[in-house]
């Protein structure tokens, strides 16, 4: 018996026939090669070996066609290798999405994961990305902490082609599909160089609930904290080579920190080599050991992308690609002449 298949996907026909057979048992030889063709010919072997994986099947039982679509799968992921950065038929998009509980649970690597699952079951033509392990080429902005909820999260995912849905009407189709906790509140298109959404990520903002019990105590604490100069904390670091603890000041990681009735509303830079955990930082405030409640990131700034300023330094290439794969699909006819003769090579 298989392990119940994946949620059903709503894309092409060759993984839609995949998971029925998975639904169904091992596949006979002529309906496993059917869908290996029909799996190549819609560029998803990467995907499939991707389901196959997730399934968990019987070796036993199915170790012949694992075996079969790992290999195809892997040919594949070769072939994409040298086209890349320069595939005609490849989109970016940039969601901004909201992430609530229980979705907000979920470690980088989970949520990067089911995020990535939420968009192939809505039918998108997601890409998977070059790495050995089949998984979607799909990468998160700046991280949130464990149980932070996040009005406005960023991610940036790569197609193999057009979504074949206007942008405006993404959000809806992805939503439909989407675990309890996540939504997707505006899809982009960005162009394939751009930077990498995690590498524009400058300021995030945060509203803090304060419990009522804590309010009169917090208020004071944190006026204390606004008032100072300096405010140490230990912090966990190697010393010397060993494990130990280092006085750091944490006044300057918190900014623009103000009350509105019982919420505390501030801001924290987000920069290279900067780690800060704001439930940390808040914990270290107000001298409590246990859990904050009530923090929640209401938005996260993107800073210009310097690479869209340079444009020009992409689009020639491009310009060229998209010359020379017309000229391919139109046969015309080409006279390469030998090296002895004067007249060049001509076109046309």
């Amino acid at each position: 018996m298989a392990n119940p298949s994946p949620a059903p996907i709503q894309g092409p026909p060759s993984l839609q026939a995949l998971q029925r057979i998975l639904a169904a048992g091992p596949p006979e030889p002529e309906a496993m090669e059917r869908v290996l063709a029909g799996l190549e010919s819609e560029r998803r072997l990467e995907h499939a070996w991707l389901l196959l994986k997730q399934a968990r099947l019987d070796p036993g039982l199915w170790g012949g066609f694992q075996a079969r679509l790992k290999a195809a799968a892997d040919l594949s992921r070769i072939r994409r290798m040298s086209r890349w950065q320069n595939d005609p038929d490849r989109r970016q998009l940039r969601l901004r999405f909201e992430l609530l509980a229980p979705a907000c649970a979920h470690h980088p690597a989970g949520l990067a994961a089911l995020l990535g699952r939420t968009l192939m079951a809505a039918g998108l033509p997601v890409a998977m990305g070059l790495e050995k392990s089949p998984r979607p080429a799909l990468q998160l902005g700046h991280p949130l902490p464990l149980q932070v909820e996040g009005r406005c999260e960023w991610a940036d995912v790569s197609l193999l082609e057009p979504a074949g849905t206007p942008l405006e009407a993404l959000p809806e189709r992805i939503n439909a599909h989407a675990p309890e906790g996540l939504r997707i509140l505006e899809c982009l298109q960005v162009p394939t160089y751009a930077s990498p959404v995690a590498e524009l990520c400058r300021r995030a903002h945060w509203r803090w609930s304060c419990p009522a019990a804590w309010l009169d105590s917090a208020r004071e604490r944190i006026g204390a904290f606004l008032r100072s100069d300096r405010f140490e904390t230990l912090r966990s670091a190697k010393i010397g080579g060993q494990k130990g603890a280092k006085r750091v000041d944490i006044r300057p990681l918190l900014e623009q920190c103000r009350w509105e009735d019982a919420e505390l509303l501030f801001e924290t830079r987000i920069a290279p080599g900067e780690a800060a955990n704001p439930l940390k930082l808040l914990a270290a405030i107000l001298g409590q050991e246990g859990p904050i409640p009530g923090l929640v990131r209401t938005r996260v700034e993107l800073g210009e992308d310097p690479r869209l300023a340079r444009a020009d330094a992409f689009e020639p290439k491009l310009h060229n690609m998209y010359e020379d794969a017309v000229l391919l699909d139109s046969g015309g006819s080409i006279r390469i002449v030998d090296d002895d003769d004067d007249d060049p090579v001509r076109l046309g």
